[in-house]
């Protein structure tokens, strides 16, 4: 699994550096506001985050177009993202074939519990799904909102963010602050969830 995060992460970089690109955060505006900015700027709606939190993905000369239509639409704020490409949209086609190969060559397992695709918001269940979708995820709109929320309307309240940071946690109080958000950061946070009673669900 580490060697295929590896190899995802070299491959979008190098589509990064083919066809230069980069990502905003558009703060403030509702979805149908930011796809009209989208057709008139040549950007993609590439992360679907929470409520009033928006990023698209393009060229410098789109985000730069997108970025004056939002500021004329009222945007709150316009964050760029200090990222090396223009992930999860069309900028990252040059390297979709080689990943595929890559995938295609894992051994998977079947999912022992459902996994959420953050493409469709659905759960994958057999093998040959969790290889489209990873395939998928380089180039479309990652649904975090919607994942989010079919979790929740499926009896899901709290939520474990694996790694260091909470932005995620952040993203998942936005969508509903009733939720729980656990961080898992480190040695001393895998242990005190190890002295649990019961399993963590």
């Amino acid at each position: 699994a580490v060697l295929l995060v590896r190899e995802r992460g070299r491959l979008m970089y190098e589509a990064g550096l083919k066809r230069p690109g980069s990502m905003l955060a558009v703060i403030g505006l509702d979805e149908e506001t930011v796809k009209d900015i989208s057709i008139h700027s040549e950007a993609e709606i590439s992360n679907m985050n929470c409520p009033g939190q928006i990023v698209l993905s393009g060229a410098t000369q789109a985000l730069a177009e997108a970025d004056k239509l939002a500021k004329a639409r009222g945007a709150r704020a316009l964050i760029p993202l200090k990222v090396s490409g223009a992930f999860h949209s069309a900028l990252m086609e040059p390297v979709i074939a080689e990943f595929s190969n890559i995938v295609s060559s894992f051994r998977f397992q079947p999912p022992v519990i459902p996994v959420i695709s953050n493409v469709t918001a659905r759960p994958l269940t057999s093998i040959d799904s969790v290889r489209e979708e990873l395939v998928k995820q380089l180039r479309n709109c990652i649904q975090w909102q919607g994942s989010v929320e079919y979790m929740m309307h499926n009896g899901v309240t709290i939520f474990y963010e694996i790694g260091p940071g909470r932005v995620l946690s952040g993203l998942i109080r936005r969508i509903n602050s009733d939720l729980q958000t656990i961080n898992v950061s480190g040695v001393e946070d895998i242990a005190q969830l190890a002295c649990q009673e019961g399993p963590i669900s």
